[in-house]
């Protein structure tokens, strides 16, 4: 009898969590369709990006995917991955496992495409799940239901990645207790979701322990099958952290089962790839891979990305952010309407004076302006070593995750133990209009002190002078505040350099929030301008070591390179127009000398060498509209780059000096 009601009692305990588990789930809103009312056309403006920017830029599928699974493990899937830090306060994307994540440009501009068509309704988090599921299916993947409906949290800190994302140097055992389990998921989980690295790719850095110093004596892992270790250490030197590797050699742009059977082959990057092996029910689904047809796998996928989606969502009445980024939200135009009416009407009036009479410095503002913006949003890759279940920091080790964009940095002046960025080699030898910036100031500030920021008159003197020389106009919406730090090191860390190829191009444009699209349309802006011909000169007199020219240099251009305008090696006073014939008119003349192999930089060649950046110059050609339209589009979008508002940093007095 005791024992009846011992069971009894079991059983209504067992049935009341069940009932509360329901509720649980119940209360978590989540569901398919849950725009079909509010924004109907949501999901179809979410896939029709996809297709486009999967059409641009395919090797975006694995970091896409990856960020949803970062967002997911750090605080739930809030979009918390996509939130930008401040000076004091790091934040998700700042930590060590997010600094190879790609595809924040993608996700801002998906944003602002639901933006416009129901304000406020479709959260950040929610797109982060939809595009994961997009680039599996546009990589021949598989199609689940994505149930929507999560809030935006506010909370983004960068020692949280740390403290919730599985490094790749842990086993099976070390990522189902440490990691997985906590969130409710399980070893079968673990399993399916590694799949994921059937797409991507990886630095160096992240597995190169398993290659020269496996166990802190010089040595290789021996787990890793020999012909493959022979091929990564052929294209990873020691301390090489900017080369990639496939994640799944051969197909790493095609979502299939093959990782599996690499792994069983000895042939991944990562100790956690590897450790599949090592428990049992893994190899038995690897087994099964390799024996049938992908569809368990594909069937899994979706089953275990819903189940992963699930975690610790915000529903309800919890925040929904109007803009991913967050930081740039108090940005608006006419920001000076009633502090300063007349701010804007003064640095046009200063522009139509003095750029007609001098229209060559309409290019080096311009390029002041993209300076400006591109320097600081350091991403410094730091180590960190585990002291029992904490990532622990050695001594001396940089983070930084300070992030001042267009904050009016480029125009501090160095002092006596600080060289400031207008010095650094990017800067000193291109820039040129910094008096011209301090008078616009003097204007300003004479009809209303410490009022307009450096920073915006930066960007309103760009789009000014451009449209004075013919060039589009664009909206400069204003409110940004003005940076205290100004280092040439971060100049020379952080602009791209004119010997970049097209994928370090990719990814220093990527890592401000811009996308292939933005690096053809404002590459673009050399359409005016000149370069001296020590930005150059390697492509002429040596370009592989050898005292050879760049065979991709058309052969008549580069004679006339070097008999008229750079006649030595070493020449570092003589300028060459950057766009032959029209330097001074903003027009098509640079992308129609792209497809002749008449790019004077490394970087402008390497546009072509991409078949969709060359499929969209083309397009721009044949569409003389078309680059304008867009050109003011993306000079916008770069306006925009890690802002300091509100409170952020100062209105500086004088542009060249920090105020006291």
């Amino acid at each position: 009898m005791a024992s009846q009601m011992g069971l009894s009692k079991l059983l209504l305990v067992f049935s009341l969590l069940l009932l509360l588990f329901s509720s649980l789930t119940q209360a978590k809103g989540l569901k398919v369709g849950f725009y079909a009312k509010s924004c109907p056309k949501a999901e179809a403006i979410v896939s029709k990006e996809m297709k486009r920017v999967m059409k641009l830029a395919p090797s975006l599928a694995g970091p896409l995917l990856r960020m949803h699974f970062h967002d997911c493990f750090v605080n739930g899937c809030d979009g918390s991955v996509l939130l930008n830090g401040t000076s004091s306060s790091p934040a998700e994307k700042d930590g060590i496992p997010n600094l190879s994540l790609r595809g924040f440009g993608t996700i801002d501009e998906i944003k602002e495409k639901l933006e416009k068509a129901c304000p406020g309704i479709v959260s950040c988090a929610d797109i982060l799940a939809l595009v994961a599921r997009d680039v599996v299916v546009l990589t021949n993947g598989p199609f689940w239901e994505v149930p929507t409906g999560r809030r935006d949290g506010r909370r983004s800190v960068a020692l949280d990645t740390l403290r919730n994302l599985p490094p790749p140097v842990f086993n099976f055992s070390q990522i189902l207790n440490g990691f997985f389990a906590p969130k409710g998921l399980n070893a079968k989980d673990i399993i399916v979701l590694s799949g994921g690295h059937t797409i991507g790719t990886s630095h160096c850095s992240s597995f190169s322990n398993r290659l020269y110093n496996f166990t802190g004596k010089g040595d290789a892992d021996p787990s890793l099958d020999k012909f493959y270790l022979s091929k990564l250490k052929e294209k990873c030197k020691p301390d090489d952290v900017t080369t990639l590797v496939e994640m799944d050699p051969g197909s790493f742009k095609t979502f299939d089962a093959s990782y599996y059977k690499n792994v069983l082959k000895r042939r991944v990057l990562f100790t956690s790839d590897q450790s599949l092996l090592e428990h049992s029910e893994a190899k038995a689904y690897l087994q099964r891979q390799i024996n049938g047809s992908p569809s368990e796998f594909f069937k899994d996928f979706g089953v275990s990305m819903v189940k992963m989606g699930n975690i610790q969502v915000l529903t309800g009445n919890e925040v929904l952010l109007s803009l991913c980024i967050f930081s740039s939200a108090e940005l608006k135009l006419n920001f000076y309407k009633k502090s300063c009416p007349m701010a804007e009407k003064i640095i046009s009036d200063f522009i139509n004076e003095h750029i007609p009479h001098a229209p060559s410095l309409a290019a080096p503002l311009l390029r002041m302006h993209f300076h400006d913006c591109f320097v600081r949003v350091s991403l410094y890759i730091y180590t960190a070593f585990l002291l029992g279940s904490e990532y622990v920091r050695p001594p001396h080790t940089i983070i930084h995750g300070d992030k001042q964009g267009c904050d009016a940095s480029v125009l501090i002046n160095s002092t006596s133990n600080n060289e400031a960025e207008k010095d650094s080699a990017p800067n000193k030898n291109s820039l040129r209009g910094f008096d011209f910036i301090d008078s616009v100031k003097s204007l300003v500030e004479a009809q209303c002190s410490g009022i307009v920021s450096c920073a915006d008159i930066i960007a309103l003197v760009a789009r000014d002078a451009i449209r004075t020389i013919g060039g589009p106009t664009w909206n400069v919406p204003t409110g940004r505040r003005d940076g205290i730090v100004s280092r040439a090191s971060e100049a020379l860390e952080n602009i791209p350099a004119p010997t970049f190829n097209i994928s370090f191009l990719q990814i220093f444009f990527d890592r401000k929030g811009l996308n292939i699209t933005d690096l053809v349309l404002l590459s673009g802006g050399h359409t005016i301008g000149i370069s001296h011909c020590s930005s150059f000169s390697e492509r002429l007199y040596n370009f592989s070591g050898k005292g050879d020219t760049d065979p991709s240099l058309d052969k008549l251009y580069a004679e006339n390179l070097k008999k008229k305008k750079c006649r030595f090696s070493n020449d570092s006073v003589s300028f060459v127009e950057m766009d032959p014939g029209s330097f001074r008119t903003f027009d098509l003349g640079y992308y129609r000398n792209l497809l002749k192999r008449r790019g004077l930089f490394q970087s402008d060649a390497a546009l072509i060498t991409n078949g969709d950046t060359k499929s969209f110059i083309i397009e721009l050609v044949k569409n003389h509209k078309k680059f304008p339209r867009g050109f003011a589009l993306s000079m916008e979008k770069m306006g925009r780059i890690e802002v300091k508002t509100g409170f952020e940093g100062e209105i500086r007095k004088n542009c060249a000096v920090i105020n006291n």
